[in-house]
């Protein structure tokens, strides 16, 4: 990410409540910024242009000489930032452009990052400030990801995010790909064909994906016994879950629950000749 922000200058991460509305701005340094709306509405203007955010969406902000936040007068608005200056890579030919991404409606991955950064204060130390940089790098990362992913989904057809999304509410019941082609609306060779081609995988396999992942989320996250988890998921006993875990990610369920979800490594876990010449 230091192609993007500048390492000397480093991030900075806040959030503020105004509770009858208010302006934040405007700036005329340069500068590359997340923001996020948590509540309310925000009319940002970069430059020549103007995005509004609503509650639960984020966007990512670039402006050479303008950056202004206005919030509507009489409503409770809270918004939260990171922010830092321009990276080398805007100095070049192949930057991107001035003004914002596209408008995310931010997970609970990128709203946990934000509030890490925003934990942090405003302290500065050397120990402190790497992890305060840490924290942005990896949020900018993420956000990037999800927005690449959003814009992938765009041209996703709408019978094949039918389907995703009923597979990924329903991960605890049986599911047919007779079931999955009525509610595409399509014939299920049509189908499998098409939900490979956009997301890389057929439709029961994607299926098995989320259900391994979630379990393995579970394990992690909550107190329920393996059992429970499995059932869950949608595996029809705690054995078929157990193997299918152990092939995901190369770790029992106990395992992963007893290690966090650590993997040891190659050198632990196969005692390989090490030799230095």
């Amino acid at each position: 990410m230091e192609s993007i922000v500048d390492a000397d200058h480093g991030f900075a991460f806040g959030e503020i409540v105004y509770s009858r509305g208010g302006i934040y701005g405007p700036l005329t340094n340069r500068y590359v910024s997340l923001i996020f709306v948590y509540e309310g509405l925000a009319k940002i203007t970069c430059d020549d242009e103007i995005t509004t955010l609503v509650g639960g969406q984020a966007a990512f902000f670039k402006n050479d000489r303008l950056f202004l936040i206005e919030m509507e007068r009489d409503l409770l608005h809270r918004v939260g930032w990171c922010e830092g200056v321009p990276g080398k890579m805007w100095e070049t030919e192949a930057s991107q452009p001035n003004g914002a991404s596209p408008v995310l409606t931010f997970s609970e991955r990128l709203n946990a990052l934000q509030r890490v950064g925003v934990d942090l204060g405003f302290t500065s130390s050397v120990g402190l400030n790497k992890v305060r940089n840490a924290v942005g790098q990896a949020l900018y990362a993420a956000f990037f990801h999800e927005a690449q992913i959003s814009e992938r989904d765009r041209f996703v057809p709408k019978p094949v995010q039918r389907v995703k999304k009923y597979l990924e509410d329903n991960i605890d019941r049986e599911v047919t790909v007779d079931r999955l082609a009525s509610i595409a609306n399509l014939t299920q060779q049509h189908l499998i064909s098409s939900f490979r081609k956009h997301l890389g995988l057929t439709p029961m396999r994607y299926l098995w994906k989320i259900r391994a992942n979630h379990g393995r989320a579970l394990l992690l996250q909550s107190g329920l016994s393996i059992s429970e988890i499995a059932y869950q998921c949608g595996y029809k006993n705690p054995f078929h879950f157990s193997r299918h875990i152990r092939q995901n990610f190369a770790m029992t369920p106990t395992e992963i629950r007893a290690n966090k979800g650590y993997r040891a490594p190659s050198d632990v876990l196969e005692n390989p000749c090490d030799t230095a010449f």
